[in-house]
């Protein structure tokens, strides 16, 4: 992504009315002066990537691929006492994730996102007390809390691969509430408004080789996804597939069912499945909707200034936990702010760097002139771990700690 289409890219962001706090982190992310691994930007990005098999299948057909799973960084954070580089949950993750697309080519890019599903499919909703009424569940629960963050930073990564282009596939287990999340929902409407619908599909994972029915959603800005559904089970795929759950009676003689060896295995992708969406990718692509795109062309410093943080980018900041992530990326050495205007100066981020200060007893922010507010702002960068000083350790231990060497991520920047 070139300069001038990042340009674009936030003034479409500010159009679809995205809330200042979440440009703001897009801007800073665009900020970081991370070192770049190859020359060719990403074309396929898969996240949640479990095995890997679709960038893996890509990389083989010529694309430019990078694969992003907590479990490729879990070991390292477990030697290192801190948390996985690579979970969207996490500081790092998210900067990551949204490096990644920044980094993407042009109108090329195609995201893929498997979100977690534990916390919204119907096996768990005893304990996460989800429905259609109320889709945020019982947040006292750390799970649900969990669920609700990761698919509301994910938002953020489908709308700004919409946004430059590209086509975003989302994939979750028949009968999830994923798609009632109040993010998820927003970001819906805003499409709407410009007249763009999100196609859905629902199909059986077992027509792709998977050893259990396992019915599938997905949900995409092109209309091609259609070409996934292979119709309804034969007699024989029903009869020769594993089921996922085990069914018993408890101490009140209720008809109970947990999940058992065989939906672990489910959760991977087959190579089958994963051989037909490379293969529909051009179908994807010529299809994906929201083009063109109409936006101001009122300068985009003078666009944000003119923006506010109003209770959407409250919400967004609470159900996304953007707080700590601004705050991270805004202590990082490697963060260079364009002094291209005074929108961009230490004086205007004041403002807006006063929704994340700490519990801590961190000082009002807005008090704060600029000599003072750069001293806060040092003495946080202090406190803050370099955003690229773990890249040598990784780039050397991940190949030893990864179990499937096919799975390895194909030009992966390691650097956050």
């Amino acid at each position: 992504m070139t300069p001038s289409q990042f340009d674009l890219l936030v003034k479409r962001m500010i159009a679809v009315n995205t809330p200042k706090v979440v440009v703001l982190l897009v801007l800073l992310v665009w900020w970081l002066d991370i070192p770049k691994h190859h020359d060719a930007p990403y074309q396929v990005i898969e996240y949640f990537a479990g095995v890997g098999r679709i960038a893996a299948l890509a990389k083989l057909c010529g694309f430019t691929t990078a694969a992003v799973d907590i479990d490729y960084s879990r070991e390292w954070g477990k030697r290192m006492g801190r948390r996985p580089p690579m979970d969207l949950n996490g500081n790092a993750g998210l900067v990551l994730c949204i490096h990644l697309l920044l980094s993407s080519e042009w109108e090329a890019v195609a995201a893929f996102l498997a979100i977690v599903c534990s916390s919204f499919v119907p096996v768990n909703r005893g304990s996460t007390w989800r429905s259609i009424l109320t889709p945020l569940g019982n947040e006292e629960f750390v799970g649900v809390r969990r669920g609700n963050k990761l698919v509301a930073r994910s938002v953020i990564l489908m709308l700004i691969t919409y946004l430059a282009n590209g086509v975003f596939l989302v994939e979750n287990p028949g009968n999830s509430l994923i798609a009632f999340h109040p993010r998820w929902v927003w970001f819906l409407e805003q499409l709407r408004k410009h007249g763009v619908e999100i196609q859905k599909v629902a199909f059986w994972m077992r027509k792709y080789g998977c050893n259990s029915w396992k019915r599938t959603w997905l949900w995409a800005n092109s209309n091609r996804i259609a070409a996934l559904d292979r119709g309804p089970l034969t007699a024989t795929e029903k009869s020769t597939a594993r089921p996922t759950t085990t069914r018993y009676k408890n101490k009140s003689g209720e008809t109970k069912f947990k999940g058992n060896s065989s939906l672990k295995g489910s959760q991977k992708y087959t190579y089958k499945y994963a051989a037909k969406l490379i293969t529909l990718l051009p179908d994807f692509r010529s299809d994906a909707r929201g083009r063109p795109f109409a936006v101001s062309s009122e300068p985009l410093q003078e666009q944000f200034a003119a923006m506010s943080y109003d209770d959407e980018g409250k919400a967004w900041e609470q159900e996304a936990d953007l707080r700590d992530v601004i705050q991270y990326v805004r202590g990082a050495k490697k963060l260079i702010i364009p002094l291209l205007s005074r929108v961009f100066s230490t004086e205007t981020l004041a403002a807006g760097l006063q929704l994340v200060k700490t519990e801590a007893g961190m000082s009002d922010l807005s008090d704060l002139n600029p000599q003072e507010l750069e001293a806060e702002l040092r003495e946080l960068e202090a406190g803050h771990v370099d955003l690229l000083q773990f890249v040598d350790l990784l780039m050397f231990w991940y190949p030893l700690f990864h179990p499937l060497p096919w799975a390895i991520p194909f030009h992966i920047p390691l650097s956050v």
